[in-house]
């Protein structure tokens, strides 16, 4: 019977059934030579990072990749996420493996150990696979056995807070990247937000320029929508008609930068037929989005996802905001934060108001601001 010796922590092994060398070829683990200990020790740094969603949030979160590369010695960088914002990371210089969430990622989990697990989400998803990664050290956010929170670090904590209370929320004044470099205890918090556009994202974006015979006059682009869940983050789109005519009044080309859930705001502003106002689509994949945005001098929007891909492609941004929290967004010192004073950062998806705190930002607000970037 001692030959029958089970080693469970082989890579190979799927723990409920046998592997497929056994199925194969009739291997005995004492004799196997294909195995390989989730414990075998390497002068890699293996760390995983799991941020699933949303789309914006994941994006800007890829800043701090550069740091950890420069924390950690010869790290090999894997970053779990919803499939839905796999886009988002593949083709990232820092990542070395994107793993989407889907029905093979526990199978993945079960057979990788890593030496840094890197949670800063408080999904309960993402808090469970934090919880089951076989990790030698866990860095944000984890379950213990009795469900309670655990965090990595008295900044964690505190953030952990934030999060919970409303309170807390409006007084914080420092932003994500402050909060999330010290919970990794990086060196700094200004590392850039990384966008990756594939070649055919960029010779789509190239085209487009092309056939539209655009050359030399500035690029303002204008994402006018926010999506389906923060609809209170949307600036009046009459307001945006009114801004756009102004701009190319002045001989500035607008760029109409959305997806399919911006086609509403996008229409509206296209049945004014307003000369030098072009429609980017709704239709382009994610990294077609980031290279239509590469093409423009100055990116208008709320508190989205262009805002940080805009800002991760080194443009100024005029961003503005109402229901969250400004202080949490880091400008890189390229870019105007406009905000409505009144009712400012409730995170709140509905508003009773008649007039919103989004409403009460002025066109005027935005031109003042503007001014500097484009005149």
């Amino acid at each position: 019977m001692n030959k029958y010796k089970l080693y469970t922590d082989c890579v190979n092994f799927p723990l409920d059934r046998p592997c497929k060398y056994q199925k194969d070829k009739n291997a005995i683990c004492s004799i196997c030579k294909n195995y390989i200990s989730i414990n075998k020790k390497s002068n890699i740094t293996k760390i995983l990072i799991i941020k699933l969603g949303a789309m914006g949030d994941v994006l800007r979160t890829t800043f701090v990749l550069q740091g950890l590369k420069e924390k950690y010695n010869n790290a090999k960088i894997d970053w779990l996420v919803d499939k839905k914002n796999v886009d988002v990371l593949i083709g990232n210089k820092y990542i070395d493996n994107v793993i989407s969430n889907d029905d093979k990622v526990f199978n993945f989990l079960n057979s990788n150990k890593y030496n840094v697990v890197i949670n800063l989400d408080l999904s309960p998803e993402s808090l469970s696979f934090a919880t089951l990664s076989f990790a030698d050290k866990r860095i944000g956010y984890w379950l213990d056995n009795s469900r309670i929170i655990q965090s990595s670090n008295n900044y964690a904590k505190e953030w952990l807070l934030t999060s919970a209370y409303d309170t807390l929320k409006k007084a914080n004044t420092e932003t994500y990247q402050f909060w999330m470099s010290k919970i990794l205890e990086l060196s700094k918090d200004d590392y850039e937000i990384v966008v990756p556009i594939s070649k055919q994202a960029k010779q789509k974006a190239k085209n487009f320029i092309t056939s539209k015979k655009i050359k030399d006059s500035k690029i303002v682009g204008i994402n006018p929508g926010a999506g389906k869940r923060w609809k209170m983050k949307k600036w009046n789109i009459e307001k945006y008609i009114e801004l756009i005519k102004v701009l190319t009044a002045k001989g500035y080309n607008v760029f109409l930068l959305g997806g399919k859930d911006d086609e509403e705001e996008i229409a509206q502003i296209l049945a004014k037929k307003i000369k030098n106002v072009y429609n980017t689509g709704t239709d382009n994949t994610v990294q077609e989005f980031f290279a239509m945005i590469s093409l423009c001098d100055l990116v208008i929007c709320g508190d989205t996802m262009a805002m940080h891909a805009a800002l991760g492609l080194k443009k100024n941004v005029v961003a503005i905001f109402g229901p969250t929290s400004s202080n949490e967004i880091e400008m890189y010192s390229r870019g105007s934060k406009i905000l409505s004073l009144e009712c400012n950062c409730c995170y709140r998806q509905t508003c009773s108001k008649k007039i919103t705190c989004m409403d009460k930002v002025l066109v005027e607000n935005v031109l003042d601001t503007i001014e500097s970037y484009i005149y």
